[in-house]
């Protein structure tokens, strides 16, 4: 592609932005940023502006998009829309409002992509004002609301905890729900602790998926029905349609160290390596949680060290599990070793430390980690 463009004897803008989202499209900021560069002036448009915006958005530079983005001489909506989608995909929620106010006040129209992607970021917000504005926003411009826009909507009630118009919604949809909006009721019924209702919606779904299953098992997870997570759980895998996945399993070690059976975490463990299931620092976090309610010190240590990377929270969990043990030396060290790998502890940290210095009886400790 390249070849054929530095042999063309005339090049338009067109041709320019072709082969500048080709470069961007396999991740080569480098090129794509010296083509833009050896661009005259008069020959970039907003194509080539946006496409730029939209590359760096993707790889998450989002300080060099934003740069992009307000030295555009002209923005069209998919300029707009190119720089919300890099926010809200970054999980910038904040940043995502805040420029789609700024959209509405430079007087552009949002089309559905705007719209999706601005209610997307406030249903991972969870703010039931700020869904209540957006709505309003919503109603005052007399959009025609699609079926994408309808989902997005439906999504926000739901996890807004505004469960009446989010059902209103659903019924609306008709024949044109679909594994979304389905997971969407669940979860939302799940989180309130309506299991009943919860369970009604995932019978009944038409098809379920990796997603429909986890809403359901964390519903009983986090509602303290940990027996119901783990025999949903066993239906899951004995499934066709669904395999379990890290959020799956997140909830499975959750149920397990509420149940405090080690016999069943281990069991939970040999589902995870069999589906060769990666787990990130939160889901590393999660085993060495049940491990330790469990009352295995040894193999909550052993995930400790396993881990390639550690939070605040891996700090902490081990730290708690070794108070509730008595281990006051080992908890000071792990709290230095946090220190020294630059993790600041919080005030749970501390709450660890001195309740394991005072079941060790560690006064003199107690009294240094009190007073730093």
């Amino acid at each position: 592609a390249r070849k054929l463009f530095d042999e063309m004897p005339d090049r338009t803008a067109a041709d320019w932005n072709v082969i500048i989202s080709g470069y961007w499209k396999c991740g080569n900021e480098k090129e794509a940023t010296r083509l833009f560069c050896m661009m005259g002036e008069s020959e970039k448009n907003v194509i080539t502006w946006t496409t730029m915006v939209t590359g760096h958005a993707k790889m998450r530079n989002l300080e060099t998009a934003r740069m992009y983005f307000d030295e555009m001489p002209e923005r069209r909506v998919a300029s707009w829309n190119a720089m919300l989608s890099g926010y809200a995909q970054s999980g910038a929620a904040q940043e995502t409002v805040r420029l789609f106010d700024d959209m509405l006040s430079s007087g552009n129209e949002p089309d559905e992509t705007t719209w999706v992607t601005v209610l997307s970021s406030c249903s991972s917000l969870g703010d039931p004002c700020l869904a209540e504005s957006i709505v309003r926003k919503l109603d005052r411009m007399n959009f025609r609301s699609n079926y994408f826009v309808k989902t997005a909507l439906l999504d926000m009630h739901a996890k807004c905890g505004n469960l009446e118009v989010a059902q209103k919604i659903f019924e609306q949809l008709g024949v044109y729900k679909n594994s979304v909006t389905w997971n969407a009721m669940i979860s939302a019924y799940a989180r309130v602790g309506d299991l009943s209702l919860a369970r009604d919606l995932f019978n009944k779904i038409p098809e379920r998926n990796t997603v429909s299953w986890n809403s359901m098992i964390a519903g009983y997870a986090q509602n303290g029905e940990s027996l119901k997570a783990i025999q949903l759980f066993k239906e899951m895998i004995s499934s066709k349609d669904s395999k379990p996945d890290e959020v799956t399993m997140v909830s499975v070690f959750s149920a397990c160290g509420h149940l405090g059976r080690l016999g069943l975490g281990n069991w939970a463990v040999s589902i995870l390596n069999e589906n060769h299931i990666k787990l990130s620092i939160s889901g590393y976090n999660s085993l060495i949680f049940m491990y330790l309610r469990c009352g295995s010190m040894e193999d909550a240590r052993i995930t400790f060290q396993e881990m390639a990377t550690k939070d605040l929270v891996s700090y902490n969990t081990l730290i708690s599990g070794l108070a509730a043990h008595g281990h006051g030396t080992e908890s000071i060290k792990l709290m230095s070793k946090m220190k020294e790998d630059g993790i600041g502890p919080d005030r749970i940290t501390y709450i660890g430390v001195l309740t394991a210095c005072s079941h060790a009886g560690l006064l003199e400790e107690g009294w240094k980690v009190f007073e730093s």
